[in-house]
């Protein structure tokens, strides 16, 4: 057992595509929410996928052996209390080009110990509780749209919704709230993740796939997370050949666009709109962008310099306030001068600007620092550390699955990923 410790503690979540000289890294893709500088409690979380077409085609263990075809996993994954990790998952076999047969699954991690209020299809690993379960299979043609969630209301509940059904197929006696911001006892994030990676191990699957995917939670309502990043913080299992966008068609209401490419760590939502600001004899002329498209209906500020730090953004002040048109433009009626165009942000859009002269820029530092602190934690995070899902158990009801369940069996969740994290931990190695 020593020995298989020792050797995923040296290959990380994010493996290269080792069957090529493709040398682009591979990561949970899809949706997570992690605020920085905050934390939530909410006893409700919920992914939604819509899938136009899909491709799954191999899967991968970090050494770059194979063990599977034609399957993957779409992941609900979220800590409870930074003590519990809870995972509601789809796993996905490709019957035919339109046909997949879903199995639902549920891993829970105690990562304090060995569970005494769950004992039915519970183990114990290195003094850690795990809790697996094999829920019901189904079949989805595309194109389609499922919803996971899990509910912490009154116990811990899994369910799933499809062709307008809902269906709560798991309740667990256990109680607390999901966790969003701060670290767990594994030393990793608490994120609320919503995303496709291999079946199970470990394990990088190559697919493709276009649709859609949303993530939300509750807040006096459903509400959309307010921030989004393009892969998940926490689950070791990874998808290449899916990137990941926002979509902001309704401001108020992102979303993420997923289209055959390459994904890496980045901010879905909220990111800055391009802002410019062009002096004509008449006065100033500012135009509002995102992803090149014009923004409408949208607030700019015109600011000028002024001695006050307390404003906002500080030492300026509001000459006049306007809305972008149809073209996303807007026109302030002022003598030439020095301004700044200042985009405060929405639900979706994060603070930006643009400047009539370079002298400026140390007072307008701090519009984008929010965003600035975005992008440092997600280009900088160590991927390394991860928490690798069990799902080694479960038997496809189709024919011509090929999947090698006696590696997933030796290299289970139990020797790799969450156990390698508690235990450096516990003995403060």
């Amino acid at each position: 057992m020593r020995f298989i410790l020792i050797l995923f503690i040296v290959f990380p979540l994010a493996s290269s595509f080792l069957v090529s000289s493709q040398t682009t890294l591979a990561y949970p893709t899809g949706l997570a929410y992690f605020p920085l500088t905050s934390i939530i409690y909410t006893n409700f979380v919920e992914g939604k996928i819509y899938v136009s077409n899909m491709t799954i085609g191999n899967s991968f263990l970090p050494n770059g052996q194979l063990i599977s075809r034609h399957n993957a996993s779409l992941q609900l994954n979220a800590m409870i209390d930074g003590r519990f990790w809870a995972q509601n998952v789809a796993l996905m076999h490709q019957i035919s080009r339109d046909e997949f047969e879903i199995t639902m699954v549920v891993n829970f991690w105690n990562l304090t110990g060995p569970f005494t209020s769950i004992v039915k299809n519970t183990t114990t690993y290195q003094g850690l509780g795990v809790y697996c379960y094999q829920g019901p299979t189904f079949t989805l043609k595309t194109p389609f749209t499922l919803f996971i969630f899990m509910n912490a209301s009154n116990g811990l509940s899994f369910g799933f919704t499809t062709n307008g059904v809902k269906r709560v197929y798991l309740e667990l006696p256990h109680f607390g709230n999901f966790q969003i911001g701060g670290l767990s006892l594994a030393g990793i994030p608490n994120d609320l993740e919503f995303v496709l990676g291999g079946p199970g191990g470990g394990s990088e699957v190559h697919m493709s796939l276009n649709g859609s995917e949303n993530l939300y939670y509750w807040n006096n309502g459903l509400k959309i997370v307010p921030q989004a990043f393009s892969v998940g913080l926490d689950t070791a299992e990874s998808a290449y050949g899916i990137s990941v966008t926002g979509n902001f068609t309704n401001i108020l209401k992102p979303s993420a666009k997923l289209v055959p490419g390459t994904n890496s760590p980045a901010i879905v939502w909220p990111i800055p709109p391009t802002i410019t600001i062009n002096n004509t004899h008449e006065g100033e002329i500012v135009k509002a962008f995102i992803n090149g498209q014009p923004l409408q209906g949208q607030e700019i500020e015109l600011l000028s310099i002024s001695d006050n730090p307390t404003s906002s953004p500080p030492f300026t002040k509001v000459i006049a306030i306007n809305f972008t048109n149809l073209q996303g433009a807007t026109f302030f009626n002022v003598s030439s001068g020095t301004y700044i165009a200042y985009f405060p942000g929405n639900f979706s859009l994060s603070s930006s600007y643009a400047i009539t002269s370079p002298v400026l820029s140390t007072i307008v530092s701090s519009i984008t620092h929010g965003y600035n602190s975005l992008v440092k934690f997600i280009t900088t995070y160590n991927f390394k550390k991860s928490l690798s899902s069990s799902f080694n158990n479960v038997k496809y009801k189709s024919s011509g699955v090929s999947i090698n369940y006696l590696i997933l069996e030796y290299i289970g969740a139990f020797a790799i990923g969450i156990v390698i994290s508690a235990v450096l931990i516990k003995y403060k190695l």
